[in-house]
């Protein structure tokens, strides 16, 4: 048997905090989307250009909160 134990947060982060980063993080997932459609259904010059950008943006919005994240 391993001996397994989760890692205590030393400063908890404050809920206000963590509820607008949620926000923040699902309106980033909501738009990226938004901008996949506008590219993948448009046939405008710069359709490619909005598809890639809404890929970029779901990107981030997965990867902005593990920017802090640490494994000890």
């Amino acid at each position: 048997m391993s001996d397994f134990h989760v890692a205590r947060r030393e400063k908890q982060e404050p809920t206000a905090a963590l509820v607008a980063r949620v926000v923040a993080v699902f309106v980033m997932f909501v738009g990226g989307l938004v901008l996949i459609g506008a590219g993948a259904s448009g046939e405008r010059d710069y359709s490619p250009m909005l598809f890639v950008a809404g890929i970029l943006v779901i990107s981030l919005a997965f990867g902005l909160p593990m920017r802090r994240a640490t494994e000890r």
